[in-house]
């Protein structure tokens, strides 16, 4: 195994670690609950909008790392599997599928604050954030939901394979059901802790270069 081969699924740590700081930062954005005073004194701070519009940008970041991830996920799966077949497809499909809505659910969140930055003109209502707020976090769960299929996917193929070791591989299921709960939190969080630890388990089996069986044609 090459070198760039064996360290490419440490890309997952640094997705990690990017969408923490992101979540650290603009964490302090108003909830659609809250009053109108409140959310436009937050937006009306050019500290906020900076704080908010750098989240995006860690957010895209995480998102570029994810797809390194999942590509490189992709290539241990295909060779358990044997080609890329259905789990193997399913896995970095879900997974492109979920970074897309991550970033389109983020760019919605942020949108008052580019705006902001963009032009002075630019006027908020409290009643249209609150609409696009939600739209947002609608497509933020929806794909941290649909990331359930690479969890699963990738769990199935390594009890079949021994690509990751068996008490992983029946966590993920654990792990996969609570993404089916992703409206709330804390689900974000279990499934990055999901990803830095299948991410440290494939580099550290990459540096071992221990024997798993591939799927029968």
């Amino acid at each position: 195994m090459s070198t760039a081969a064996r360290w490419s699924p440490a890309a997952g740590i640094v997705f990690v670690i990017l969408w923490i700081i992101a979540f650290a930062i603009t964490g302090s954005s108003p909830d659609s609950g809250d009053s109108n005073a409140k959310i436009l004194a937050y937006y009306a701070d050019s500290g906020h909008r900076t704080r908010d519009i750098a989240g995006l940008f860690l957010v895209l970041a995480a998102a570029l790392f994810f797809v390194w991830f999942l590509a490189s996920l992709r290539s241990r799966l295909a060779a358990a599997e044997g080609g890329v077949g259905t789990l193997t497809a399913s896995a970095f499909g879900a997974g492109l599928v979920s970074a897309t809505l991550w970033f389109a659910g983020i760019s919605t969140f942020v949108a008052p604050s580019f705006a902001r930055a963009d032009t002075s003109k630019f006027v908020l209502d409290p009643a249209t954030y609150r609409l696009i707020n939600d739209l947002g976090y609608t497509l933020w769960f929806g794909g941290t939901t649909i990331a359930a299929v690479t969890v699963v996917a990738t769990a199935l193929l390594s009890l079949r394979t021994g690509l990751l070791p068996k008490w992983l591989a029946w966590l993920s299921f654990l792990v996969a059901a609570t993404l089916l709960f992703a409206f709330m939190f804390i689900p974000i969080l279990i499934f990055l802790g999901w990803v830095l630890v299948v991410s440290a388990v494939l580099v550290w089996k990459g540096a071992s270069e221990p024997a798993y069986t591939p799927v029968a044609a």
